[in-house]
């Protein structure tokens, strides 16, 4: 072969391997279109779930760094830059400890003062719940703790009306009902009802424990509570009827301007003069007398008072869920031990594994602390200047509410007079 015969091979071989180097191989223009589709979309998947994890876990660094007192174990709850000015307020729990240490009562603080779960002979306790203070959440724990520390657990049916305002006669039926439940050597029973002395009919006292919130915003709660679909469907089922339109549009703001009469907080408000919407906080404890039945009167939030210290246990509150949480578990074991690992869970290696497998199975995380009960959308947001205007009108109120605080304080401060705030 000639030197340009060999020189022409060469050109052509190296032609075709250029050919078959660069060439295009052709994809179906619907295919090209379907392979972008399935990018895009496993790239949003994939941001949506990292989203989701994220608020996950930072909801699990809530509960292990609930607050500003998280190191401490103080409480469940932020404390916003607007309340952190408050906390010398004797009625907080920072405040609280600050007065009994610059008095000296800190250390003088002993549970066993303050327990009065040891005086009660029978393992019967009796959470005669007052309405929109986050009884459900409770309700549940029971049910959970009745299974791991075994006891049994009894709730009134919705049908049944609220105690508020039983003869003696009514009292010692419901008293003997409530006992003619108990199955088991341990019984727990919630009930919306005015506190009952067991005692006076030759009964075994239960161990009374109760919740309490701030008394505007309960009234507030339970004014757009009572005008939810579900609430008005069960209203329903038992009255056969509804409310008239205006009743579900009625705003609570011009309630309380217009003086309705559904919004009327005087001062000696009795029962046949106003809509019976749980005005009175201070009422299931007080009981059943005709002295407390008034509105914001000295003389029911007196016998309230001395109804707490003689005869609930723990009056908790869900603002303080920590607090609540440890004194329940401590002065209640036999019914609360092991309460705070089951209202938030496990614990944290075994939440964030149970986290993260749920995730991608859309099940939701099963301590409490993530699950919402009776949550209202419907409710909006009440202005501070109507909030004025009704606390100026519960004033006992809000002393009962301060002393029911200011007594979980000191139950909390006897079992970890260690802190230092």
């Amino acid at each position: 072969m000639s030197l340009g015969a060999d020189r022409s091979y060469k050109m052509k071989l190296r032609d075709v391997e250029n050919a078959f180097k660069y060439r295009r191989i052709p994809y179906p223009k619907r295919s090209v279109e379907l392979i972008a589709l399935l990018a895009i979309s496993c790239t949003f998947f994939l941001f949506m779930h990292t989203n989701k994890l994220n608020s996950r876990l930072k909801e699990m660094e809530v509960k292990l760094q609930p607050s500003e007192f998280s190191a401490l174990g103080l409480t469940g709850n932020h404390v916003s830059g607007h309340d952190a000015g408050k906390h010398d307020d004797i009625n907080t729990l920072h405040g609280t400890y600050q007065y009994l240490k610059s008095t000296g009562q800190l250390w003088r603080l002993n549970p066993k003062f303050l327990n009065n779960t040891k005086y009660h002979t029978r393992d019967i306790l009796f959470f005669n719940r007052v309405p929109k203070t986050g009884s459900e959440t409770l309700i549940e724990l029971m049910l959970r703790l009745g299974e791991r520390n075994h006891f049994q657990n009894a709730r009134s049916p919705f049908s049944k009306p609220t105690g508020v305002y039983w003869s003696f006669e009514k009292q010692k039926v419901e008293a003997h009902r409530i006992l003619d439940l108990m199955e088991e050597d341990a019984f727990a029973y919630a009930e919306h009802a005015n506190y009952v002395n067991f005692r006076q009919f030759q009964l075994p006292q239960p161990i009374y424990i109760n919740l309490i919130r701030d008394p505007v915003e309960r009234v507030i709660s339970w004014y757009y509570y009572k005008r939810t679909p579900w609430n008005s469907l069960q209203m329903f089922k038992i009255t056969g009827k509804f409310e008239n339109r205006t009743h579900y549009q009625k705003n609570f703001e011009d309630c309380v301007l217009t003086h309705d009469f559904e919004c009327r907080y005087d001062f000696g408000l009795n029962f046949k003069e106003d809509s019976a919407d749980h005005k009175r906080q201070s009422l299931f404890f007080c009981g059943h007398a005709p002295l407390c039945e008034p509105f914001n009167t000295p003389a029911a939030v007196a016998r309230a008072k001395q109804n707490v210290e003689r005869d609930f246990s723990v009056v908790g509150s869900w603002e303080d869920v920590n607090v609540t949480l440890a004194v329940l578990e401590h002065f209640i074991p036999r019914f609360f031990r092991g309460s705070t690992e089951l209202y938030y869970g496990k614990n944290l290696l075994e939440d964030t594994v149970q986290l993260v497998s749920q995730i991608f199975s859309a099940e939701p995380v099963k301590g409490l602390a993530f699950r919402k009960r009776n949550t209202n959308h419907w409710k909006p947001k009440i202005s501070e200047r109507i909030k004025r205007i009704m606390r100026t009108n519960f004033t006992q109120e809000y002393e009962f509410y301060y002393f029911c605080k200011q007594r979980l304080y000191r139950q909390y401060f006897s079992i970890n007079r260690h802190l230092q705030l």
